[in-house]
C-alpha cells in the first residue's frame, strides 16, 4: 500500500483528479485541512494544477452538504428526518445550492463528464483494488483521463498503487 503525499507538495502542472472530500473539507472542515484545500484549491483556480473532477464527485458533495443540513436543523439522524418529512431535503435545497456553485465557482476546474465505458471498468477496479463501486468509479474517470494523481482524504485509494494520492492531513 501507498502513503499519502501532502496536498500542499502537488507539484505545478500536475493533472489531479480532486475528490468530495477535498470539497467537504475546503467548505466546512476544521481549520488545519480546511487551510490546505484552500491553497490547493487557490492552485487550482491560477492554473499552477490543473483539477479535474466529476459529476459523481458533486453528487457525493451535494448529499454530505444535504445530510450534515438537516442533522444540524433538526439534531436527529437526518435519513430518519428525511423518511418522515420529505420536505427537509426541499429546505435544505438552498444551502447544497451554495456550496456546490461555490465549487463549480473554482476557476479551472473541469468537470469531466460520465460515459459508459467509465461504468464497464468499474469492477475492474473493484477487484484490483478492493475498492467501493464510487472510489472504483472515479479511478476509471481518472484512468481514462490519463490522470494518475488523486487529491484525497481518503486513505483506501492508498491501496491502488498505480496511483498517488496527496491529502490535506496525512
Amino acid at each position: 500500500m501507498g502513503k499519502a503525499k501532502l496536498l500542499s507538495e502537488v507539484p505545478d502542472g500536475t493533472l489531479i483528479f480532486i475528490d468530495a472530500n477535498i470539497f467537504h473539507l475546503y467548505l466546512r472542515g476544521p481549520e488545519a485541512p480546511r487551510r490546505g484545500c484552500t491553497e490547493f484549491l487557490e492552485r487550482v483556480e491560477r492554473g499552477r494544477v490543473e483539477g479535474v473532477t466529476s459529476p459523481l464527485v458533486l453528487d457525493e458533495l451535494a448529499y454530505k452538504l444535504l445530510l450534515i443540513n438537516i442533522e444540524e436543523r433538526f439534531r436527529r439522524n437526518p435519513l430518519l428526518v428525511i423518511r418522515e418529512n420529505p420536505a427537509a431535503v426541499s429546505e435544505a435545497a438552498g444551502y447544497v445550492g451554495r456550496g456546490l456553485s461555490i465549487v463549480l465557482g473554482i476557476e479551472n476546474l473541469t468537470v469531466l463528464g460520465l460515459e459508459r465505458l467509465h461504468a464497464e471498468e468499474l469492477t475492474t477496479f473493484m477487484e484490483r483494488h478492493s475498492l467501493l463501486p464510487r472510489d472504483s468509479l472515479h479511478l476509471a474517470v481518472m484512468f481514462i483521463a490519463g490522470c494518475r494523481d488523486i487529491a484525497s482524504a481518503d486513505r483506501d485509494f492508498d491501496r491502488a498503487e498505480t496511483i498517488t494520492r496527496w491529502s490535506p492531513t496525512d
